[in-house]
C-alpha cells in the first residue's frame, strides 16, 4: 500500500474544516443524492428523501476505504452516486482533480474506464445469455477496441489473473458456483485497467469460506496492479481486515472516520462503538465477558430526519444538546474526525474514544 496523508493526531475540541490532502485520486465533496417523496392524492408534494446529505471523503492511490453502516444508511446509494448510476442533487465528484459530476454522457463513459463496480449479487450481474467471453469482453468493446484474437487472449489473461482457467470463458454463467460468478464480475471490472474499483457488499452473498478466498483475490490485485478499493460492506470484522481507512455512516452522513485501527479499537463515535460491539470475536472466553451494546428502537424515516444530532434518538449518552444542535466535525485522536457533542460539551472528550465513558454514563433511551 502507498503511504497517505492522514489528519495529524490532536486534543482540540474545537470543530475542524476536513482537511484537502494533496493527491487524492478521488476526492467526494458534499454530495447530495435525493429521491421524489411519495405523493398522496389531495395533499401537497412532500419534500425529496435525502438518501446521502453532504458525504465526503478522499480515496488516495492504492489504499482501500472501508465505509460501514447499517442497511438504509446510505452506503451503496453513496456508491451510485459517485458513479452516477443515480444522478447527485449536488456535490462535487472529482477523479484526479477532473469533476465528474455534470459530465456530458460520452465524456462520463471514457471516465469510467478508471472507477469500476462490482455489485453485491453475482447471479444478477452477468446476462444469463451472453457466454463469458462476451460478458467479460463487452468493457474491452467500449473501451479499448480490441481485435478479435486480442480480445480473446485479454479474456484469457483476466481469468487466469482471477484464479479461473481460460476455457471457461465459453461457458454460460448457471454453470458456474457464486464463488466463481463474483471472481468473473472482478475479472470484468478490471478488464480495462481501472485505477478504483467500488465493491458494494461484494462479498456478503458469499459463504465464509468464500469470502476469504475472494477477499485474498482483492489483495492479490491490489498489490499486483495497484488498485485502490472504495469497500462497501456491513460485516465489521472483513472491513477491519482489509481496509486502511473506515468511514462510518448513520442516516445518509458520515459520522466518523480514520484508520482502520484507530476506528477499530478506539471508536469516538457512540453509533461506531455500538456497531463493534456486535462483532463476535473468536475466544467464547473473551465473548462472554464483552458487554453489547444494543441500540434502542430502529433508525429514523429518512424523510423525517430529526433535529440536531441525527443519532440522538437511541444515543445511549444523549444530552439536551444533542437534540436541538447539529454536531460538527472534531479531531480524533490518533487519526480522522468525529462528528459528536460529547467531545465539545458534557464529558468533553476532546478526541478519546468514547469507551473511556464506561457503562455508567449510558442512559435507557425511549424506544
Amino acid at each position: 500500500m502507498s503511504e497517505r496523508a492522514s489528519p495529524s493526531a490532536g486534543t482540540a475540541s474545537e470543530p475542524v474544516a476536513k482537511p484537502e490532502p494533496a493527491g487524492a485520486l478521488l476526492e467526494v465533496r458534499d454530495l447530495v443524492v435525493s429521491f421524489p417523496g411519495r405523493r398522496r392524492p389531495f395533499r401537497a408534494a412532500p419534500p425529496p428523501l435525502r438518501a446521502v446529505d453532504g458525504v465526503g471523503f478522499d480515496l488516495h492511490e492504492g489504499e482501500t476505504l472501508g465505509l460501514v453502516g447499517e442497511s438504509g444508511c446510505g452506503k451503496s446509494t453513496t456508491a451510485r452516486g459517485v458513479m452516477r448510476l443515480v444522478e447527485p442533487a449536488a456535490g462535487s465528484v472529482k477523479l484526479r482533480g477532473r469533476e465528474l459530476l455534470g459530465l456530458p454522457a460520452a465524456q462520463l463513459r471514457a471516465a469510467r474506464r478508471d472507477v469500476q463496480m462490482v455489485f453485491q449479487d453475482p447471479y444478477s450481474s452477468l446476462d444469463p445469455s451472453m457466454l463469458i467471453r462476451e460478458s467479460i469482453g463487452e468493457p474491452l468493446d467500449v473501451h479499448l477496441k480490441l481485435g478479435r484474437r486480442d480480445r480473446a487472449e485479454r479474456v484469457g489473461e483476466l481469468l487466469r489473473r482471477v484464479g479461473l482457467p481460460p476455457e471457461y470463458m465459453m461457458r454460460y454463467p448457471h454453470e458456474f458456483s457464486g464463488g466463481q460468478r463474483q471472481r468473473l464480475t472482478i475479472a470484468r471490472a478490471i478488464a480495462a485497467d481501472p485505477k478504483i474499483l467500488v465493491l458494494d457488499e461484494a462479498v456478503s452473498a458469499l459463504d465464509v469460506s468464500t469470502q476469504n478466498q475472494v477477499i485474498g483475490l482483492l489483495e492479490e490485485l491490489s498489490a499486483a496492479i495497484g488498485l485502490t478499493y472504495l469497500f462497501i460492506a456491513h460485516d465489521l470484522s472483513v472491513v477491519r481486515h482489509i481496509s486502511d481507512r473506515v468511514a462510518v455512516m448513520y442516516l445518509g452522513q458520515i459520522v466518523e472516520h480514520g484508520d482502520a485501527t484507530r476506528v477499530f479499537d478506539a471508536p469516538a463515535h457512540p453509533y461506531t462503538e455500538a456497531l463493534l460491539s456486535a462483532v463476535p470475536v473468536p475466544s467464547p472466553r473473551v465473548q462472554r465477558s464483552r458487554e453489547r451494546i444494543v441500540l434502542a428502537g430502529d433508525p429514523p424515516d429518512p424523510s423525517r430526519v430529526p433535529p440536531g444530532c441525527r443519532f440522538h434518538t437511541r444515543c445511549p449518552y444523549v444530552m439536551d444538546l444533542c437534540r436541538t444542535e447539529v454536531p460538527q466535525p472534531t479531531r480524533a485522536q490518533g487519526s480522522g474526525e468525529v462528528a459528536c457533542h460529547l467531545h465539545t460539551s458534557g464529558p468533553t472528550l476532546a478526541g478519546a474514544s468514547v469507551r473511556s465513558l464506561g457503562a455508567t454514563r449510558r442512559q435507557r433511551v425511549p424506544a
